[in-house]
């Protein structure tokens, strides 16, 4: 799905019209109707303001999609997800027990430089398992937000500025 579907999806997710969006930002309602319908092609710069005035979970992951391509975490949907909380909790738990089982079989302490393809190929896999753990993660982070309410925007800035706080450069 295009991103322009996307917005439309979302924006009726969250019962917005496209005339309350275009209150929201920079363009007319009619740019907001050719973004939905693809006769428009969408405009990078508006990605950011497009994802904050509509707020939705989905939509994020769409937005980061597109502007990173594969260097980011789907949204986790179909016929084999179940996006109930309790389940999803259960995917972070295997998940992350997936991930960490993969780390403690591959040898930390010997130099990068020393390594064979078949340790480098390890490492590939211990790669792949964190990655799975961390889009299970963000995942359920979309879900609970979804279920509970909260404002996805409102939660990350409540977390970037714990981030700060810690003095953990971002």
């Amino acid at each position: 799905m295009k991103l322009g579907e996307e917005l439309a999806e979302a924006r009726k997710r969250q019962g917005l019209t496209q005339e309350q969006l275009a209150m929201d930002l920079p363009v007319s309602r009619e740019t907001i109707a050719k973004y939905e319908t693809n006769q428009r092609k969408f405009q990078e710069d508006l990605y950011q303001q497009v994802a904050y005035s509509v707020d939705d979970p989905e939509y994020y992951f769409a937005t980061w999609n597109e502007a990173a391509g594969h260097v980011s975490i789907p949204y986790f949907n179909g016929d084999y997800i179940d996006r109930h909380p309790a389940s999803m909790k259960y995917m972070v738990q295997q998940e992350t027990n997936e991930a960490l089982d993969q780390m403690e079989r591959v040898c930390w302490a010997k130099p990068i430089r020393m390594q064979n393809e078949s340790e480098r190929e390890e490492i590939k896999r211990v790669i792949h398992e964190i990655l799975d753990a961390a889009a299970s993660m963000i995942n359920l982070v979309a879900v609970l937000c979804k279920e509970y309410d909260f404002s996805m925007k409102s939660i990350y800035k409540m977390w970037w500025a714990s981030i700060k706080t810690r003095r953990w450069k971002a």
